[in-house]
């Protein structure tokens, strides 16, 4: 009975205090609703300020072409050309190759289009035709060994389109 009397008087004693959450609900409220607020500004400063769609790079500005020195300048290269022949630096063949790469960069400094990785078919279709009538002479003697070749033929073609070009 003793154990029984025990029980009774502690539960007759005052609960301890205890606070539930729910006693500072102000409090809760305003930093839960505080946070949500920090939470949306940040999702609203994203989605206003994210790209929209794929942005592609405005074109660059065509810059204008001073012809004279650009054909003043091929010219050059293609006296070197011919000064490496007559010195017997280049045989036929490399002679054909390098001034047809000379003509074809000629032709993308002077149009923009890259004639440097054309064929002889492209350069036809992008109309460039003094280009592909020259690079065309030197197709024989650049891919066979035993073309006959006109060296001095070859880089009167060459000085022809640098000089005749609009």
């Amino acid at each position: 009975m003793r154990a029984a009397e025990g029980l009774r008087a502690l539960a007759m004693l005052p609960a301890p205090d205890t606070y539930a959450p729910f006693g500072y609900w102000p409090w809760w409220v305003l930093g839960a609703a505080a946070l949500l607020l920090v939470a949306g500004l940040y999702a609203f400063a994203w989605a206003w300020t994210r790209p929209r769609g794929i942005l592609t790079p405005p074109p660059p500005p065509p810059v204008p072409i001073d012809v004279r020195s650009v054909k003043e300048k091929y010219l050059g290269m293609i006296d070197e050309v011919a000064l490496s022949h007559s010195e017997g630096e280049l045989d036929p063949r490399e002679l054909s190759q390098r001034l047809s790469l000379v003509l074809r960069f000629f032709a993308h400094e002077s149009t923009g289009v890259v004639a440097e990785v054309m064929t002889l078919r492209d350069l036809g279709d992008a109309d460039l035709p003094s280009v592909e009538g020259a690079v065309a002479q030197y197709y024989p003697s650049s891919f066979r060994r035993a073309a006959t070749h006109d060296p001095e033929a070859a880089i009167a073609a060459a000085r022809q389109v640098v000089a005749t070009w609009m």
